[in-house]
């Protein structure tokens, strides 16, 4: 029997890979922010979701083969602005802390619930 389903354990894995690779991505911005000529680079995982939650607002149960993967782009009419770097990783940061933390919870009940079916 599987208390978390599968297909929502990858959504949260996907979702936490999109935030380490946009960790990345947003370090790599701000060191190359004086170089002339640098396109930012960015993560594209959030807009590709809007299948997944057309499907889950249908009621229809969330399927692995759905749930995207996040990837790196470049925008080639964009530049590199410093301080819009820096409050988008302090950003990225709040939300992967607070995906951590939500699946921490989640798993702590599992926990509990695994030890007080052993007694």
């Amino acid at each position: 029997m599987n208390f978390i389903d599968p297909a929502t354990l990858q959504l949260v894995q996907r979702a936490l890979d999109a935030g380490a690779l946009r960790h990345q991505a947003i370090a790599q911005n701000i060191a190359n922010a004086s170089v002339p000529g640098a396109k930012p680079l960015h993560v594209r995982f959030e807009s590709l979701l809007g299948p997944v939650r057309a499907d889950l607002a249908d009621g229809r149960p969330l399927q692995m083969a759905d749930i995207p993967s996040p990837s790196l782009q470049t925008d080639p009419a964009a530049t590199i602005e410093l301080d819009e770097q820096i409050a988008a990783l302090s950003s990225n940061s709040l939300q992967y802390q607070a995906l951590l933390k939500a699946l921490s919870r989640e798993l702590s009940i599992l926990s509990i619930a695994a030890q007080e079916g052993r007694r």
